[in-house]
């Protein structure tokens, strides 16, 4: 299934359990790319969809989202100046999109 988005580079697939989530955040007017990685496998498992903002980038920050044992490194592209406001917004639709209440 090839999805459209606006800001998100599809040279890889992308877990399908955070389509949604990576719809939502591209909207975000400081973001001008986000580029997901190769999904791998980890050796921790987890039923539980997880997003961590990882480290920080000279072009932004990396994350990554996790579920079972499939991982995918994800870099969020956007100036320095607005990082902080990035990962806030990016963190409230985590609440909104990921965890499950």
């Amino acid at each position: 299934m090839r999805v459209k988005f606006q800001k998100v580079k599809t040279e890889h697939n992308i877990l399908s359990e955070f389509i949604k989530f990576l719809f939502e955040i591209e909207k975000d007017p400081n973001i001008v790319r986000i580029i997901p990685g190769r999904i791998s496998r980890q050796q921790k498992w987890s039923s539980q969809l997880i997003f961590r903002i990882t480290t920080p980038t000279s072009s932004g920050f990396k994350c990554i989202m996790s579920k079972g044992s499939t991982a995918q490194e994800l870099f969020v592209i956007c100036s320095l100046e607005n990082v902080e406001e990035v990962k806030k917004n990016i963190l409230l639709n985590v609440e909104k999109y990921l965890i499950k209440h």
